[in-house]
C-alpha cells in the first residue's frame, strides 16, 4: 500500500499528468500509433529491418494503429507504474515513510522518463514488464518455475526493447537475494542463455521476412564492425563516451548509491543480499558493454535502464540493516526520490513547452484552411536534430488538424527565408494563395 501511494504521489508531483492530458510525441514513433500508408509516416516494417522488435510491431498491428496518442501514453506509463508496484513488492515490508519513500524512488528513473515521448513503440514493453515482474514471486515459488519464467520473459523483452530485459534480472535477483549463491549463479547462467535464445528468434524471423540473418542497423547509428585490434579499440573508445554521458546524467543519485553500497558492503545483515543483486547488475552493465564494443553502436543514457535499480536497491536493501543502516537508507530513498523528481519534472516541463509552441503554430497555420508549406534553414533540414524537429511538427499537423504538409517550392523557400530573418524559426507568414511555415530551431536537449 505505501509503494502504491509513493508512485501516486511522484506521477502527480513529476508532472506526468500533463503528458497523459496531451501528450509530446517524438518523431519516429508516429508510425506506431498511425494506419499504415497514412501519408508522410515511414513503414513501421522498416523500423524492424533495423531493430529486431517484432512483438513491437505484432503490437503495433493488433493494438496500436488502432488507438490515439492518448491511449498509448496511458498503456505506457500505467504500465509502467505497475511494474513499478511490482518491483516494490520484492522488497521486506517496511514502514510507511520508507515504503512511500521506496515507491517514488522506483518510479522516477531520470533514464525512463525519457522514454515517455515513444508511447506507440514502447507500450508493448511496458506491459511485458508490468507482467514479467508481477508474476516472479509466483513463478519462483516452484522447482522449475524460474526455469521457464526467465526465458520466456527475456525473449518477450527483446522482442519489444531489449533493455527491459536487464531490469527483470535485476528484479529476480532481489527477489532471490535471500537464497544461496547457486541459485543466483543459475539465475544469471540462465539469463545469458536466454538472451542468447532471444536473439535467435529475432534474427531468425529477419532471415525468414527479409531474407538476412539479423538486423540491418541503421547508418544514422553509425555502426563500426570488428575486424582488427584498432576497431576495438575504437568501439572501445565509444564505449567510454556512452558511460561518460550516463554518469553525466545520473551524477548525484549515482554518489548517494554508492555511498549506500558502502555502507551495506559493511553491513554484515546486508552485505550477501547486496553482492549478490551486485553479479546480476554487472552481468546487465557487462552485455551492454559487450554489444557496443561489437556492433560500435553507443546507446543513448535513456536505454541503460539498468542503472537506476542499480542506484536505488542497495538503498532498499539498508532497510533490513541495522538501525544505522535504515537511518542512512531512509535519508537516500528521500535523497534519491527528490532527484528523480527533479528529473522528471524538467524534461516532461521541457518537452510540454515545445509542444505548446508547436500547437501554436498548427492553430495558427490552418486558421484559414489554405495549403501550408514548409521551410527549414538548409543546414538544419540536412542535420540530424533538423528532421526529428520538422517530422514531429508534421505528425501533429497531420495528427490535430488532418492537414498534409509540403515543402515549399523554390520561390517559396527563399521568400520565407527572408521573411523569417533573424528570428529564425517557429513563425507564420500568408504567402500567395498557400500558408508558409518556418520550422523552429531544434530544441537545446535533441
Amino acid at each position: 500500500m505505501q509503494g502504491l501511494v509513493g508512485i501516486t504521489v511522484a506521477l502527480v508531483v513529476s508532472g506526468m499528468v500533463a503528458q497523459l492530458a496531451a501528450p509530446y510525441i517524438r518523431r519516429d514513433d508516429w508510425p506506431f500509433l498511425l494506419p499504415r500508408g497514412t501519408s508522410g509516416t515511414a513503414d513501421p516494417l522498416d523500423k524492424v529491418r533495423e531493430e529486431g522488435r517484432w512483438l513491437g510491431y505484432a503490437w503495433w498491428l493488433l493494438v496500436g494503429q488502432h488507438g490515439t496518442p492518448l491511449t498509448a501514453v496511458f498503456v505506457l506509463v500505467g504500465s509502467y507504474a505497475l511494474f513499478a508496484v511490482g518491483f516494490w513488492r520484492l522488497f521486506d515490508s517496511t514502514g510507511w515513510v520508507a515504503g512511500t519513500l521506496l515507491g517514488a524512488a522506483l518510479l522516477v528513473s531520470p533514464l525512463w522518463v525519457r522514454l515517455a515521448y515513444w508511447p506507440g513503440t514502447l507500450s508493448a514493453s511496458a506491459v511485458v514488464a508490468a507482467a514479467a515482474v508481477s508474476t516472479l514471486p509466483r513463478a519462483a515459488r516452484y522447482r522449475w518455475g524460474l526455469a521457464v519464467w526467465l526465458p520466456v520473459v527475456v525473449v518477450l523483452s527483446v522482442l519489444t526493447y531489449p533493455p527491459v530485459a536487464g531490469l527483470l534480472l535485476i528484479a529476480a535477483a532481489v527477489h532471490l537475494r535471500h537464497r544461496a549463491w547457486k541459485g543466483t549463479a543459475l539465475l544469471c547462467l540462465g539469463f545469458v542463455g536466454s538472451f542468447a535464445l532471444a536473439v535467435l528468434v529475432s534474427f531468425s524471423i529477419d532471415a525468414l521476412v527479409f531474407g538476412h540473418f539479423g538486423v540491418a542497423i541503421a547508418a544514422w547509428r553509425h555502426p563500426h564492425a570488428v575486424t582488427s585490434l584498432h576497431d576495438l579499440m575504437v568501439n572501445g573508445h565509444r564505449y567510454v563516451g556512452q558511460v561518460t554521458a550516463l554518469g553525466r546524467t545520473l551524477r548525484w543519485p549515482a554518489t548517494v548509491g554508492a555511498v549506500c553500497a558502502v555502507v551495506g558492503l559493511a553491513d554484515a545483515r546486508v552485505r550477501p543480499m547486496l553482492l549478490r543483486v551486485g553479479v546480476a547488475v554487472v552481468l546487465v552493465a557487462g552485455l551492454e558493454c559487450a554489444q557496443t564494443l561489437d556492433t560500435g553502436v553507443r546507446t543513448a543514457a535513456r536505454g541503460s535502464l539498468w542503472a537506476w535499480p542499480a542506484v536505488v536497491v542497495p538503498a532498499a536493501l539498508l532497510l533490513a540493516g541495522r538501525r544505522w543502516s535504515r537511518r542512512v537508507a531512509a535519508v537516500a530513498l528521500l535523497c534519491l526520490a527528490l532527484l528523480g523528481l527533479h528529473a522528471w519534472h524538467s524534461d516532461l516541463g521541457a518537452h510540454q513547452a515545445t509542444r505548446r509552441a508547436y500547437d501554436a503554430l498548427v492553430t495558427d497555420a490552418t486558421r484559414t484552411g489554405q495549403e501550408v508549406v514548409f521551410y527549414q534553414a538548409p543546414a538544419e533540414r540536412r542535420s540530424a536534430r533538423g528532421r526529428i524537429t520538422e517530422g514531429t511538427l508534421r505528425m501533429m499537423f497531420y495528427e490535430r488538424a488532418g492537414v498534409v504538409v509540403h515543402w515549399c517550392s523554390p520561390a517559396q523557400c527563399r521568400e520565407l527565408a527572408a521573411l523569417a530573418g533573424p528570428r529564425g524559426g517557429g513563425s507564420v507568414h500568408a504567402l500567395d494563395g498557400v500558408v508558409g511555415v518556418v520550422v523552429p530551431s531544434p530544441p537545446a536537449r535533441l
